[in-house]
């Protein structure tokens, strides 16, 4: 018998976490897709309130950032590291409650564009 909903999510999740972690295996998956299709990709492990690792490389010609509001607390310091990585950003946000928070505050740098889930932003 087949594992239901919550135990496949689970048994996901330990396989996840056997790997090295979620976070490690999105890289590590990000790296090797990369390489399938014949791409070069450079991986970071940062965050948001530190991020130096990712300041030593800007400016970026674009940033694509898909599902980070998923908590409040990213808000402010998304607010305040965009405008320092990129002069345009695509955002995929899937309507998480942080979302309206951010456009926002957003609005006072950026110039807008769409309306969920993608939104682009470009700096003024």
């Amino acid at each position: 018998m087949r594992p239901r909903g919550a135990e496949r999510r689970r048994r996901a999740g330990q396989r996840a976490r056997a790997r090295g972690g979620l976070v490690g295996g999105t890289l590590e998956f990000a790296g090797r897709n990369a390489r399938l299709n014949a791409a070069s990709v450079e991986t970071i492990l940062c965050s948001w309130t530190a991020p130096q690792a990712l300041l030593e490389r800007a400016p970026f010609d674009l940033v694509l950032a898909s599902d980070v509001l998923y908590e409040r607390r990213n808000v402010d310091p998304l607010l305040g590291l965009l405008p320092r990585l990129a002069g345009e950003v695509l955002l995929a946000d899937p309507g998480r409650p942080a979302l309206r928070q951010f456009l926002d505050g957003a609005t006072a740098s950026w110039r807008i564009d769409g309306s969920g889930p993608l939104y682009r932003l470009l700096l003024r």
